[in-house]
């Protein structure tokens, strides 16, 4: 009897690790067609690509990264009917899949089904995606209300929220700080320590895209934010910024080039202006689960204004560019990885001198059901001066690391609660840089189009 039951186990662990074999040789098997296929792809070879996934469609058929890219071949080799076909099994298994509503929403202009197309792009819009996706999305949104009496796309928000802060100011936590040029301690205004308090914000903003002619769309967007604290009301913020530009949409990159304009306020009063040019590049496609991911890059060039006379010596011309890439490590979590740089030049004549500066950034989003989103940011960025500070004897270098949680829960349609926090933390050889701040707030946020 025993033996009989050691060999009823030696053949069902035999029969599971033949199982085990043949989803691993399967698995193989579909990474290797997909990289293929995704190479076809990259050299323009839209109807090569195609047939090659079309031939292993009764193989491979119900896989959601295999459905996802047959329906994104049958779109670029001129078969929206088909890749409608596979997008509507990929959304089966997946049916908040980004990528896969986007493509059906271009499939459906395809085939001259506007209707269908906006109401596609119009239901991610709801979903506040991110900055690139959602101007992909307007434009996409613009092309399908062409010929219409509204022949343009508008997504807008409003956002409420209250919540409290360790650090207002942005200032040390010490009064006493020791000034090696004049060999003492010297005690900081009481306005530059660190102060707590609670708060209460508002904001808004809203964002066009207009089709031109052929692939080209005028695009345009404006922003304000107004943050009151309950008792420190010299340290209330808030600012407004618009932008308006081109954007010119393909079948792989969607490319912007924007002339942009933000005015920040301390107080009450205008703190700061900044004018700049941007242009930023991106890949349309949403990366499958397993893919390296989507790449995009970006470039800023302007200046920085500060109208109050005290602030002036801040002023300077700034260059920015970074580049990165957006994967998917499986259905539900998205993470987006990017590296910045960028270089002040002193305008104002800030002791500090000249900025260079290089940081990185790793942004992730987790489906946690229906109507359950967490996010996280974590930055990193180091700062070093040119001038050496002769008060302080010696060239300023920073170090930031910021921290941010977001949770979102779809209350209704375009209505979301949010509860969000965010740690920020600056090193500095000279003091009276340094600072820790923490801050935590819930609100809502509604969005319309």
């Amino acid at each position: 009897m025993r033996r009989r039951a050691r060999q009823l186990v030696a053949l069902l662990l035999a029969a599971l690790l033949a199982v085990g074999s043949c989803h691993v040789a399967a698995q193989s098997t579909l990474d290797d067609l997909l990289a293929r296929a995704a190479a076809m792809t990259a050299a323009g070879k839209h109807a090569e690509a195609y047939a090659l996934l079309a031939a292993e469609e009764d193989t491979h058929i119900g896989e959601l990264t295999y459905d996802y890219a047959l329906g994104r071949a049958a779109l670029y080799a001129g078969h929206p009917d088909r890749a409608t076909i596979a997008f509507a099994r990929v959304l089966a298994l997946d049916p908040r899949h980004a990528g896969a509503l986007i493509d059906t929403g271009r499939a459906y202009l395809a085939l001259g089904n506007r209707a269908q197309a906006e109401v596609a792009f119009e239901s991610l819009l709801a979903l506040d995606p991110p900055p690139a996706i959602r101007a992909q999305l307007l434009i996409y949104l613009g092309e399908a209300r062409a010929g219409q009496k509204a022949g343009f796309a508008v997504r807008g928000y409003l956002s409420l929220a209250a919540g409290a802060s360790s650090n207002v100011n942005q200032a040390p936590g010490q009064g006493g700080i020791f000034v090696p040029g004049l060999q003492g301690v010297v005690q900081l205004a009481d306005q530059n320590i660190r102060k707590d308090d609670s708060f209460a914000s508002l904001g808004g903003g809203v964002e066009f895209a207009a089709p031109m002619r052929g692939r080209l769309s005028l695009i345009g967007s404006g922003e304000f934010i107004a943050r009151a604290n309950a008792h420190e009301s010299e340290f209330d913020v808030g600012g407004g910024s618009g932008s308006v530009g081109l954007a010119w949409s393909g079948e792989r990159y969607l490319v912007r080039g924007q002339m942009q304009i933000l005015r920040n306020t301390l107080g009450g009063s205008t703190s700061r202006d900044v004018k700049a040019l941007s242009l930023d590049v991106s890949e349309t496609a949403m990366p499958a689960p397993g893919a390296f991911g989507v790449l995009f890059g970006f470039l800023y060039a302007g200046s920085y204004r500060h109208p109050p006379e005290e602030l002036k010596v801040y002023d300077a011309d700034f260059v920015s560019a970074g580049a990165g890439v957006t994967t998917r490590f499986d259905e539900k979590s998205t993470v987006s990885v990017a590296l910045v740089t960028g270089y002040d030049q002193d305008q104002g004549g800030n002791p500090s001198g000249d900025r260079a500066g290089f940081g990185g950034r790793i942004a992730w989003e987790r489906i946690l059901g229906p109507k359950l989103r967490l996010g996280a940011i974590a930055t990193l960025a180091s700062s070093r001066y040119s001038a050496f500070d002769a008060v302080f004897l010696t060239a300023r270098k920073d170090t930031r690391g910021d921290f941010e949680l977001l949770l979102r829960y779809d209350l209704a349609p375009k209505l979301e609660a949010r509860f969000g926090a965010w740690r920020s933390v600056q090193d500095s050889n000279i003091p009276i840089y340094e600072y820790r701040r923490t801050d935590w707030w819930v609100g809502l946020w509604k969005g319309f189009n």
